[in-house]
């Protein structure tokens, strides 16, 4: 008692020690991330009333309402970027994504339909071509807030994932060891009876000791129902791993044709401002150039980056071979496992 509670008492300084390096951690980059978006917010607000301004030019008035619409749109984007920031942290790290940041995505979402149907009502008589120009950062924004979702959604999939394949492997071992002790046993009764077995018959060789007993038809049932159980079992997870992979690409599929919707918008976003503005060779028209050519570079990019990984994906396929059943049937019987999940082999 003395012992465990020493060590306890030394054990307990290092954990208060990692939790304030946590918060500590914690504390920097929430600061970080509020700098980050008052810089994000300044620099869009600039940016989009420069564009704009040189396109329509406006008076007095229009300006004031073009800074307040872009203010709010700003705004909206800074915290979007938040709730998208905490996500992605979460999914790399392999944590589960806070609720709040997707409470937080869902009012940013709500808050910009309801900004750019504001916008339809109140500027539907400035044409076609002025709507397209200011609710064009509002369909960015909810394409960029529904990445972010398919995102949370991805990370709650492997979450549910891991916990009930843990649950599942768990019930696996139990049963594995109570299937080996019940082997242990019946090795052990079988000796015992062997070393007994002599002294069951007289001088004349006649057998006189225990009654011969009636042998029980379901005395191997335990054993054989527990491994029907587990095989079961392998089959379960095998399926449900299938069924989690199958969602996992069709959740990776959708992000990517978001983010690659998202890139295409935003060039086209900016081939109409140029478009309206007009090629004068100024500083706008450079402006306007080098972000069209970062997005079709990024576009470009991030197909190739497809392209790889499905190569990749591809080669693994086709240049290693599969174990065939027999030797799935070898290494179970080995009691191997599975190097990368550490799961039992298993044959169909």
């Amino acid at each position: 008692g003395t012992s465990r509670g020493a060590t306890t008492h030394i054990a307990n300084p290092d954990n208060d020690l990692d939790q304030t390096n946590q918060n500590q951690i914690h504390q920097d980059q929430t600061r970080r991330q509020r700098r980050m978006g008052r810089e994000r917010l300044a620099g869009y607000l600039l940016f989009k009333l420069l564009l704009v301004s040189s396109v329509i030019q406006p008076d007095t008035l229009d300006l004031l309402i073009l800074s307040s619409w872009y203010t709010l749109l700003s705004f909206l984007r800074s915290l979007g970027s938040m709730a998208g920031s905490s996500i992605n942290t979460a999914v790399q790290s392999g944590r589960s994504p806070q609720a709040g940041a997707l409470r937080l995505l869902l009012v940013v979402l709500l808050c910009d339909f309801s900004a750019a149907c504001v916008c339809l009502v109140l500027f539907r008589s400035a044409g076609w071509s002025m709507l397209v120009l200011l609710t064009c950062d509002c369909v960015l924004m909810g394409v960029d807030g529904t990445t972010h979702a398919a995102r949370y959604a991805g990370a709650w999939l492997e979450e549910g994932y891991r916990v009930r394949l843990a649950g599942l492997e768990e019930r696996q071992v139990e049963l594995l060891h109570v299937v080996r002790r019940s082997e242990r046993g019946v090795r052990s009764d079988g000796i015992g009876d062997d070393d007994e077995s002599g002294s069951n018959h007289d001088d004349g060789g006649r057998n006189v000791g225990r009654e011969p007993q009636a042998s029980v038809g379901g005395s191997d049932e335990g054993p054989d129902r527990m491994n029907e159980e587990i095989q079961q079992l392998d089959r379960e997870m095998e399926e449900f791993e299938a069924t989690h992979s199958r969602r996992m690409a069709m959740l990776d599929s959708i992000v990517f044709a978001l983010e690659l919707f998202a890139l295409v918008l935003t060039a086209c976003h900016f081939g109409h401002i140029w478009v309206l503005h007009g090629a004068s060779f100024g500083l706008v028209d450079a402006i306007l150039a080098l972000h069209i050519n970062s997005t079709v570079s990024t576009i470009f990019k991030k197909v190739s980056e497809r392209r790889n990984l499905r190569r990749i994906s591809r080669d693994l396929d086709s240049k290693f071979e599969d174990a065939s059943d027999l030797d799935i049937k070898k290494a179970k019987i080995a009691g191997d496992v599975c190097c990368i999940c550490l799961a039992s082999m298993t044959a169909q």
